[in-house]
């Protein structure tokens, strides 16, 4: 990717996930552009999550199911595998975009993920959090 082309939050791209990027095998898998557009517009960098179309028989808090018609197929986004990566590892050109209904889910399930949901910070459910509160 070229210093002047910049990714966009909320977009789906191609990424070399391959260690050395001038390898010249160059695994790529889909990513969803987390990072705020500020950070876009201005870093050499940005930050992903992965996607999967393998979906699993129980999805967990930190999932979100991908939309059929971004990938051609339903997936989901699995916001507990968070990377940054160099924009020269992107393909410029996005697959598709999430919706804003399905972003906010994300940036939820990022939050589960990270422990900055409310009462997730040690780890615990609010369940259970509430329990001890109580006792």
């Amino acid at each position: 990717m070229t210093s002047e082309a910049k990714v966009r939050r909320g977009c789906v791209y191609l990424v070399n996930v391959d260690p050395d990027p001038y390898s010249g095998l160059g695994k790529r898998r889909p990513v969803l552009v987390v990072q705020n557009d500020l950070g876009n517009s201005e870093a050499d960098t940005t930050i992903v999550v992965a996607l999967s179309s393998i979906v699993p028989a129980r999805l967990y808090p930190f999932h979100v199911g991908l939309p059929a018609e971004i990938l051609g197929k339903p997936g989901i986004i699995m916001c507990e595998q968070v990377r940054t990566v160099s924009l020269d590892r992107i393909d410029p050109r996005p697959l598709g975009e999430c919706p804003s209904d399905v972003m906010e889910r994300v940036a939820d399930a990022l939050g589960r993920s990270l422990g900055l949901a409310e009462g997730l910070s040690s780890g615990r459910r609010p369940s259970a959090r509430r329990e001890n509160e109580n006792s």
